[in-house]
C-alpha cells in the first residue's frame, strides 16, 4: 500500500513541527505550508490524501484555501485545527465542505484516531478494496440489538460512526443538535465496548 501523504497548514513553528512528528510516527508522509499560498500550490503538486488546515494564516484565512480546494472540485479530506471554538466557526467550516474540525489545544492520540477515520472513509468512498476489508457481512440491525442492546436510533448511529462521521455529521444526519449527538455516540461506544470510534467498523463487521 503506498504511504499517505498529509498537507499540513499551520504557521505556528511548534504546532506544526508536532504535528509531522505525530503523523510521521504513524508511518504517514508529510508536507508542511505555513501560509494559504504555499498550501494551495502544496495541495496542487503533491495531491495529498489529506489537509490539515489551521484558520488563521498570515496571508488569507484558512476558510479561503477550504472554499478554493472545494471550488475546483477536490474532494480530499480538511481536518481543520484552529483555535476558533465558537460554533458559527464550526458551522462556517463545514457548510465550505470540511471533514472534521478540531479546536486547539489538541490532545495527540484523538487527533490520530481523527485523521485514521478520515483517511479510510475516503479510502472506501473511492473505491479501495483494501479500506475496511471485511471477511463477512455487516451484522444485521436484529443482531446489533440483540447481542448489543442497541436501540433502533443507536443502531442508525453506529452504522454512521462506522462510516466515520464526526458528531456534528451525525447531527447534521439525524437532525438533531450536536449535544444530543454526542450522547448518542456516547451510549452506543458504550454498549459496544469500546472507548474508540475508530473500532466500531469491525465490530459491525463481526471482526472484534
Amino acid at each position: 500500500m503506498a504511504v499517505q501523504r498529509i498537507l499540513i497548514v499551520e504557521d505556528t513553528i511548534d504546532i506544526a513541527q508536532a504535528l509531522q512528528y505525530h503523523l510521521e510516527r504513524r508511518g504517514y508522509e508529510t508536507f508542511l505550508a505555513t501560509n494559504a499560498a504555499q498550501a494551495l500550490a502544496l495541495a496542487n503538486t503533491h495531491s495529498p490524501d489529506l489537509v490539515v488546515l489551521d484558520l488563521g494564516l498570515p496571508d488569507r484565512d484558512g476558510y479561503s484555501v477550504l472554499e478554493q480546494l472545494r471550488q475546483k472540485d477536490d474532494d480530499t479530506p480538511v481536518l481543520i485545527l484552529s483555535a476558533r471554538n465558537e460554533e458559527a466557526d464550526k458551522v462556517k467550516g463545514f457548510r465550505l465542505g470540511a471533514d472534521d474540525y478540531v479546536t486547539k489545544p489538541f490532545g495527540a492520540m484523538e487527533l490520530m484516531e481523527r485523521v485514521t477515520v478520515l483517511l479510510r472513509r475516503h479510502a472506501r468512498r473511492a473505491g479501495d478494496p483494501a479500506a475496511g476489508a471485511a471477511s463477512g457481512n455487516d451484522l444485521s440491525d436484529e443482531a446489533l440489538r440483540t447481542r448489543f442492546g442497541l436501540t433502533a436510533r443507536q443502531v442508525v448511529v453506529a452504522r454512521l460512526l462506522a462510516e466515520g462521521l464526526s458528531n456534528a455529521e451525525i447531527a447534521r444526519k439525524l437532525v438533531v443538535s450536536e449535544h444530543t449527538a454526542r450522547n448518542h455516540t456516547y451510549h452506543v461506544l458504550t454498549k459496544l465496548g469500546t472507548s474508540k470510534r475508530a473500532r466500531v467498523g469491525a465490530i459491525l463487521r463481526g471482526l472484534a
